[in-house]
């Protein structure tokens, strides 16, 4: 079996839990992280208080993804909020040289004008006339204006309760394998359906660097649709390149042996592809070939259906095997037998 290796870091998908719609899509990310971890409780007693029995519990998933671009969902997600596009008010900063005390802005201020001398750090307050301003004993000298203007832009409005957003969690990774000469063999797919985020949010900003943005947080319960099913956190799957999966080392044809009561009578082959341990096993019965290897020519089967049909001449005691034949690339080839009898 050749050695497998996860490299690298994971992209991403975000998808809306209601609609299934993509939020966003992540592949610059600098790291991606899944922790999974449980607690135990340990029950002890007799002479030395012995270890008689370990109960684990609050199983807890984690993830956390750290990305080198800035994104206007990052923080919207982490404090719940959308992202609202609209009319807003902003403050510009505009250097500006004064002429004769008289200057004109680029945009028009939406209230007073604060201008800032270069030269002495001196500030003055005045009431522009449109984009006009004049500066009492300004000259001719430079400076800065501050001031609010009114622009359409996008902007998020961070509350003091809002809990974070809940989104579906896709991570992909790519898996490689010694035998592919440096090809992708798979791909590891985390799918997470209720993942809330933290709320945690840090932005760096460094003169020698670039910021970068945290997405972390935890897996919500899923609950169970069925009676057959439990709840649960993720899901992982292992998508083979080659659509291949884990290969089958068995079959097993049922019912065996199989009773047909009388003439003109008909039963059907059910047939299991059986995996190795940890691996589920998977009903195969259109994917065999069948047919009567021994036995009475009044027993029939459908070659590709494994449906066994006694004629109309049949007479009770009359018996046959059948053989059930699978192959592919992985399992090779694999038998199984279904004894019948006719009463």
């Amino acid at each position: 079996m050749a050695n497998k290796f996860l490299n690298s870091v994971a992209d991403i998908v975000l998808r809306d839990v209601d609609t299934g719609d993509a939020i966003a899509y992540g592949k610059t990310n600098i790291s991606s992280t899944l922790s999974q971890t449980m607690q135990m409780t340990e029950a002890r007693g007799g002479i030395g208080n012995n270890l008689l029995f370990q109960f684990f519990h609050s199983r807890d998933v984690e993830i956390s993804i750290e990305m080198a671009t800035f994104n206007q969902y990052i923080l919207a997600l982490q404090s719940g909020q959308s992202v609202v596009s609209g009319n807003v008010s902003v403050v510009e900063t505009e250097c500006l040289v004064l002429s004769s005390g008289e200057g004109t802005l680029t945009y028009t201020p939406t209230g007073d004008v604060t201008f800032i001398f270069d030269d002495n750090n001196a500030a003055i307050t005045v009431t522009p006339t449109g984009s006009d301003i004049t500066v009492s004993g300004g000259a001719d000298r430079k400076g800065v204006a501050v001031y609010n203007r009114t622009v359409s832009a996008d902007r998020i409005t961070v509350e003091v309760s809002t809990p974070p957003s809940i989104v579906e969690l896709i991570m992909t990774a790519e898996v490689y394998e010694s035998e592919t000469s440096g090809a992708v063999a798979e791909y590891f797919q985390v799918v997470v359906p209720n993942f809330q985020l933290d709320g945690n949010y840090e932005l760096s900003l460094n003169s020698d660097g670039v910021s970068t943005q945290p997405l972390s947080g935890r897996a919500l319960e899923v609950a169970a649709t069925d009676c057959s099913s439990g709840a649960y956190y993720y899901t992982a799957t292992w998508i083979d390149v080659a659509a291949e999966t884990a290969p089958y080392i068995a079959l097993a044809a049922t019912p065996s042996p199989m009773t047909l009561s009388g003439s003109g009578q008909n039963s059907q082959i059910s047939v299991l592809g059986i995996r190795s341990v940890l691996y589920t096993n998977e009903t195969i019965t259109d994917e065999c070939e069948y047919s009567v290897t021994s036995g009475c020519a009044t027993i029939e089967v459908g070659s590709l259906t494994g449906l066994v049909s006694s004629s109309a001449t049949a007479l009770p005691g009359d018996n046959a095997i059948v053989t059930a034949s699978y192959w592919d690339v992985t399992s090779g080839s694999l038998t199984d037998t279904v004894s019948v009898i006719v009463e």
